[in-house]
């Protein structure tokens, strides 16, 4: 039976690895909206930053990166068409064979968070196996049967996204006009404005999604 897998990992060798190692608080996530390059093998990146400067050097140099090329923008943010080389380690390629394909995925504690929809467990088998010869940090966060949640995610929010929710909400970052800035937040979290905004941004998609499948259920 069909069934999404949440997982995280993490490589040496993974897609964008040196610059998420040089971005770390940055969201940098997949356009799912935008299908890949039969041709080219590219995928498309967005990336949370005002800095396309030093972006785009760390692109250059990382090992991972064949070809990276600024193609558009979405929600303002700068979106890069990129190819990678043939020795860095995708795990999409492992599930598209298993006949799975990748719901979303984004940049994550120095690795990736990726939800597949795979036919069985016994394919997701076979992805854990490979990535374990490849000496990936691996974790499965969680897996259903589409079946038992109407082929919809039993989505929750992480810590760090309600730590941030919380305190936007309560200092009035969600009332007009805004009593705090996204700048302030950040500060009071310690973190970057990008980060900031990416703990809001995917905390508010969670929350929704997960209220959406309550109203229907």
């Amino acid at each position: 039976m069909p069934i999404i897998a949440k997982v995280y990992f993490s490589h040496p060798d993974m897609a964008l690895a040196n610059v998420i190692s040089s971005f770390p608080d940055t969201n940098i996530r997949v356009l799912q909206e935008v299908s890949t390059d039969p041709v080219s093998d590219n995928s498309f990146f967005v990336v949370e930053t005002e800095q396309t400067e030093a972006l785009e050097r760390e692109l250059s140099a990382d090992h991972t990166v064949e070809e990276a090329q600024r193609v558009s923008s979405y929600e303002d943010w700068p979106v890069y068409s990129i190819r990678f080389t043939p020795e860095t380690l995708l795990l999409g390629s492992v599930v598209t064979e298993q006949n799975g394909f990748a719901l979303d995925a984004y940049q994550y504690e120095g690795g990736w968070i990726e939800r597949w929809q795979l036919p069985d467990r016994e394919s997701l088998q076979s992805v854990w196996e490979y990535a374990n010869d490849q000496s990936f940090d691996f974790d499965i966060h969680k897996v259903y049967q589409i079946s038992e949640s109407n082929g919809q995610d039993d989505t929750t929010i992480t810590d760090k996204q309600r730590t941030a929710l919380l305190y936007a909400y309560d200092n009035g970052y969600f009332e007009k006009p805004r009593g705090t800035t996204l700048e302030e937040i950040a500060d009071a979290l310690d973190i970057s404005t990008t980060a900031a905004s990416g703990r809001i941004y995917r905390g508010m998609k969670n929350l929704i999604e997960s209220s959406m499948k309550d109203l229907s259920s």
